[in-house]
Formats: C-alpha cells, sequence, structure tokens
C-alpha cells in the first residue's frame, strides 16, 4: 500500500470499527463475558486484543473515543482491563511492545 491508501484505510477502522456484532452478542446473552461463565475465557482476551487494538489505532488518528460508539463492547473492554491478574502484564514493557509484527507497525505510528 502506498500512503494514501494506508490513510484511507486507517481512517475507515477508525471512523466505522467494525464491532456492531460484539455489541449484538453482548447485548443478547446479557453476560459480562462473551462466552459465559465466571471469568474470561480464551475468546475474550481474543476479543479484547482487537478491541484494544483499535482503541489504539484510532488514538493514534485522532479518535480517542472510539468505543464510546459500542457502550457493552466499551464495558467489556474496561472490565477486562481492570481483571487483578492481568495488572503486572500491562504496567510491563511486554503490553507496550509493537503490535503484531514490524509491518503493522505503520498502522500505529
Amino acid at each position: 500500500r502506498d500512503d494514501e491508501e494506508f490513510k484511507a484505510s486507517a481512517k475507515e477502522k477508525v471512523e466505522n470499527p467494525p464491532f456492531a456484532k460484539f455489541e449484538s452478542c453482548l447485548e443478547v446473552y446479557g453476560g459480562d463475558w462473551f462466552v459465559g461463565g465466571d471469568g474470561p475465557s480464551v475468546a475474550d482476551f481474543h476479543i479484547w486484543e482487537m478491541l484494544d487494538q483499535h482503541k489504539i489505532l484510532g488514538e493514534k488518528h485522532g479518535q480517542p473515543a472510539l468505543l464510546d460508539k459500542f457502550p457493552k463492547c466499551k464495558a467489556f473492554y474496561d472490565r477486562f482491563r481492570a481483571l487483578p491478574t492481568l495488572q503486572k502484564y500491562f504496567a510491563s514493557d511486554s503490553y507496550k511492545l509493537p503490535i503484531n509484527n514490524p509491518n503493522a507497525a505503520a498502522y500505529f505510528s
């Protein structure tokens, strides 16, 4: 991609994030987690990471309130981010590593 294609793609992603289905799942099933139960599952980790990456992309491209359009997803994001067992990771340098791989870095810089 050239720079203009990248900018158009990033703008589309932050203006119209693909979270309507996630929002609907949380609405229909009415739980705190996507798979259910008393705590997060593997699926919740993957969905949270996707929300986190889009949130970061939005912040880099002038859309800091990206998750506000999806209140249930935002509540899920905040709930997951507050898990006591993950606080050491979030405070570590590992959480601050580049997203995905060096080729994806262009999207987040």
